[in-house]
This record gives C-alpha cells, structure tokens and sequence, in this order.
C-alpha cells in the first residue's frame, strides 16, 4: 500500500484551504517530520485515549459540540480528524519497518504494529463516509459531490484514503458556504410551507379590509329612521371568517403538536430559528380572527376554546424555545450562534447524528452569513416577546369580555357603542402592524437561505392548498347571491312589464 515514496507518511493542514504540508519516508528528518512526530506529536493531541483505532469511530470523530466555542476551542474535531485520516499510511509504513526510530518512537502505543486491514478499513470508512455523504446531501451536490468528494475519488484503496483528494474534498466543503449546507426540513419550512405561512397573514388582513370596506359603504347608506341591514353578503362574509379560523385553528394546532415532539427542550438554534416564527404565527392570526368573530358576532363557545387551545399550544412551544434565545447576544456570540445553527442543519446520520462540518475551521464562516443570523437571532429575542405580549392582552380583553357578557346572561353583544367601535379598529390596526412584524420574523427562513424554491413536492402543495376550502365555500355562496339577486331583478322586470 505504501510502498512507495509518492503516498505520505502523514500530512498536515487538512482541508485548512491551502496545500497539504506531507512527511514523507525518502525523507524523514526534515522540518515538516519534526513538526509532526517531534515533541507532542499531532497523534497525542487526536488520540486522547491513546487508542487511535478506537477514537475513529464516526460518532467520536465528528462530535460538533467539540467545536463550538462554549464547548472547549474548537479545535478538537480538527485535530482528531487529522490523526484518522494519517492513521492507515502510517500503519502501512509500519508493517514495511521502514520508518526511523524518532518516528517509531512518536506513535508507538497510538497505533499497533498489528493493525488488521479490517479496523483500517472502518477508519478509513469513518474518514471518507462522513464528508462524502455531507456533499451528497448538500443543496448543491454535483459540483462538490461528483466532482470532488464522492467515495471512488477519496480512497486510494479500500484500507486508505488519499489524502490529496480529502484534502481538496474539504477545502471545497469548508469553503463553499451555504451552498454545501442542506435545505431545512420542507415539512416545517419549505416552499410551499412557507408560502402557506404567509397566506395565512395575508387571508387575515383581506378578510379585515374587506369589513372596513363593508363599514364604509354602510357609514354612507345609513338612514337615520331605518335600522341597519347588513345583508346576504355580509353574513356570507362573516361565515367565511369563521371557516377561515376553524381551518387556522386546526392546521396551527397539529403543527404545535408536531413541534412538542421536535426536541424543543434540547438547545438547538437550528429549531429555535425553524419554530419561533411558528409558534408566533399560531398565535397572532388566530388571536385577530377571533377578534374579529366577536366583534361581527359570529363566535361561539366552541369557537372561544378551539382558540384557547391553538394558544396555550403555542405559547408553551414559544416560552419552550424562547428560553434559549434569551443569552443570544450577551453569554452567546454571534460566532457561536452560526456555528450551533450549520452543525444541526447539517447534521447526518453517516456522521454518527453529528455534523462533517465539524472538521472545518471556524474562522472559515463568511461574514454575511454571521451578520443574517446574529441579526436573525436578535429579532427573535426582540419583535417576538411583542407579538405574543399584545395578542395575550388582547385574548385577556377579549375572554374577560366574554365572561362578563355570559354571567350577565346578556344575549347580543353590544359592540356598537362609539368608543366600543373606536377600540376595536384601533386594535385591529395594532394587530396589522405586528402582522408586519410576524412577516420580518417569517422571512429569517429566508435570509439563512434556509427554503428550497425549487422544493415543490407533493406535501408542499397539500400545504398551500389547506386554505382552498373556505375560498371555494366563500366563492359558491357568492355566485349562489349573485344569481339569485339576478332572478330576483329579472322577475321584477318583467312583472313591470306585464302589468
């Protein structure tokens, strides 16, 4: 296997962005060799139990946490890398007896002259799976896939890699950004998700413009001697809001169920940056129709708790994960937050549930990508705490309301007093501004260049379609008005006629 001058003893500077600096056996006294086997060798500072073979494995090798600045320097993984991936030529070499006894004495009790090729071939295995099956997976397999990473590329036989080609694998991989980093889970933030998302806001905000139309035009029609009718198209109006909500209800509910179940209570900025904007936007557009429910007196008690759970369901998802946001900034740097966020997105089983980019130098990380989510993160911490505080104080208002109606044993709701009115559309114009503020809080996904918008598989169109049926309700009933309005018209016309 290494009987020859041109494969390395061993190598240093891997995947470090420049060129592999290699000790070689025509040539094992030079500066290069003294750095590697001389004094603490780079086999003492990766083997820290002293068994090499056994510190291999994938989920020993690519253990993240080891890279983050809160978990110890971030250097770890790099250097235990670098001893795996040496590992195999070495004990080549040793087999040949062909190494000098400064180098001998360097490795000996880290590496076994009895290596058999099968444990050479799983640390071989663990050195090359990992990195290749991170470019396979990333958004941009085929440049860093196909034309650097794949297996057939980094193995030299199948009990060593080459070095040279991993070395050019990871400078690809470390070096590339968000382009060899996956796209998140698509059933919490993909395409079609995400459009669902913003649907949902937009739908609300439709449904509030069209009653201030409504209120306009019966402001200018009321005649002082007549009481007010609303009309077939207002109460087709108010029914659409009450599917709309039963619909938001029930689709915001089971995706807080799902997010219970989403490891909420393990810190993870990866989750925390997928479910806030979540949580938040299973509150304030629900919070707002219901308002709107009660003020048109379209609600009923059925209605009030499908509300309440949608909320309590929420707001432990919310408080769950808020909970991890608060150090953001202050105990926890902005370098920190990017690293926690790639090494969960990236995250594979082939590298033992850890991330290959683990092995990568930290300093790498470009500076926009830092920016996005250091300001991701402060958004989070700042804008959320506002959305869920003023949708609870109005729920508050409104349960409170409630109840007073209910013991008082009052039947009609009396919403129509003028200071009444003033509140409820200075309520709702609040509500609007922190639908702004929800959409800012949405779009994070995209800043960390986290949605596929290619990603259009079948559940991402079962997501977009979920509002569809109150559409199509809301539409019948109208063209239902519409036709029987026409008939009423004609059939007056022509009694005209004939009288």
């Amino acid at each position: 296997m290494a009987g020859t001058s041109a494969v390395p003893i061993a190598c240093s500077n891997i995947g470090s962005g420049g060129r592999l600096s290699c000790c070689y056996a025509n040539d094992q006294n030079n500066a290069i060799c003294e750095d590697l086997f001389g004094g603490s060798s780079f086999l003492a500072n990766g083997c820290l139990t002293g068994n090499c073979i056994n510190d291999c494995s994938p989920r020993k090798l690519y253990n993240s946490t080891l890279q983050e600045a809160s978990m110890g320097t971030g250097q770890r993984p790099i250097a235990k890398y670098m001893a795996c991936a040496n590992i195999p030529s070495i004990a080549g070499y040793i087999n040949q007896n062909v190494l000098s006894s400064n180098i001998t004495n360097s490795i000996q009790g880290f590496i076994s002259a009895h290596t058999t090729d099968e444990s050479l071939r799983n640390v071989t295995s663990a050195v090359t799976d990992c990195i290749s099956s991170t470019c396979r997976a990333s958004r941009n397999s085929k440049s860093c896939y196909t034309d650097y990473c794949s297996p057939v590329r980094l193995l030299r036989n199948n009990t060593s890699p080459d070095l040279e080609a991993i070395n050019t694998c990871l400078n690809t991989l470390c070096g590339g950004g968000v382009k060899y980093l996956p796209w998140a889970d698509a059933d919490i933030i993909g395409i079609g998700v995400f459009i669902s998302y913003v649907m949902q806001l937009i739908f609300i905000g439709c449904l509030w413009l069209g009653f201030l139309i409504f209120a306009i035009r019966q402001r200018k029609n009321r005649q002082p001697q007549r009481p007010p009718n609303p009309g077939e198209h207002y109460k087709i109006g108010t029914n659409l809001l009450s599917s709309f909500h039963a619909s938001q209800c029930f689709f915001s509910a089971t995706l807080m169920i799902a997010s219970l179940n989403y490891g909420i209570y393990t810190p993870s900025m990866l989750v925390t940056f997928l479910l806030i904007p979540l949580a938040t936007n299973s509150i304030l557009p629900i919070i707002f129709a219901y308002l709107l429910l009660l003020y048109h007196k379209n609600s009923s008690t059925g209605t009030t708790l499908l509300t309440l759970t949608v909320y309590v369901l929420s707001s432990v998802v919310y408080w769950s994960l808020y909970t991890q946001v608060i150090p953001l900034g202050n105990s926890i740097t902005t370098e920190e937050i990017y690293q926690n966020f790639r090494f969960k997105l990236s995250a594979i089983p082939a590298c033992g549930g850890f991330s290959g980019l683990s092995i990568c130098d930290v300093n790498r990380v470009s500076s926009p990508a830092l920016f996005n989510a250091g300001n991701a993160s402060m958004r989070l911490k700042v804008i959320t705490p506002m959305i869920w505080g003023y949708s609870t104080l109005i729920l508050l208002i409104l349960l409170v309301y409630q109840v007073h109606r209910w013991r008082a044993g009052k039947g009609e709701r009396k919403w129509d007093t003028k200071n009444m009115v003033w509140l409820y559309w200075c309520s709702t114009v609040l509500f609007l501004a922190c639908g702004g503020m929800q959409l800012n809080i949405l779009w994070i996904a995209e800043e960390l260049h986290m949605i596929d918008p290619k990603g259009w598989t079948f559940g991402q169109i079962v997501a977009v379609t979920v509002w569809i049926p109150p559409l199509l309700e809301y539409s019948y009933c109208e063209v239902k008005e519409v036709i029987r309005d026409w008939r009423g018209k004609r059939g007056g016309s022509e009694e005209q006629k004939n009288s």
